[in-house]
């Protein structure tokens, strides 16, 4: 029986690091018949090829308590938080009330070379739906997303 030959375009399994899930991915690059990269259809993220979702990680203080033994050791924290900061529900709370406000059927899509005003509905390929909040220097913009604000880069090329 022979083996599938993978090419570049091809669909495959593989562990998207955003979405922290083994999804659909597009092939992006083959070195020697071996996946190298890949874009998750998910998330639209490109990251290198991973056929299975990494094991898990407990730390030697959870191994430990697990069989009894040293369970008197302090933990090391990494600091991350899983909650959301107030200043998070903040902002999603004003980028929400923003673009409720506004005609999403009118939406711009965001590019580069685009041209905006002030109160813009944008959609961005990877932030999503956005707010132009100000117009700065020529040729930047400010955008409100809903994970925060964003200075981006408008009428590029133009001219």
């Amino acid at each position: 029986m022979t083996e599938k030959v993978i090419n570049a375009g091809d669909e495959v399994d593989s562990y998207c690091t955003t979405c922290k899930l083994v999804l659909a991915h597009r092939v992006v690059a083959v070195v020697d018949g071996q996946v190298e990269t890949v874009i998750c259809k998910t998330c639209g993220r490109r990251h290198r090829y991973r056929p299975h979702a990494p094991k898990s990680r407990t730390t030697k203080s959870e191994a430990r308590s697990e069989t009894g033994s040293d369970s008197t050791r302090k933990t090391r924290t990494t600091g991350k938080k899983t909650a959301k900061t107030r200043k998070t529900k903040v902002i999603i709370n004003r980028w929400e009330e923003l673009v409720a406000k506004k005609d999403v059927s009118r939406v711009k899509m965001y590019s580069m070379k685009g041209l905006f005003d002030q109160d813009d509905v944008i959609e961005h390929e990877k932030f999503g739906y956005g707010l132009v909040t100000a117009i700065r220097a020529e040729g930047k913009m400010e955008v409100l997303f809903k994970e925060g604000a964003k200075l981006l880069v408008c009428g590029w090329g133009k001219g």
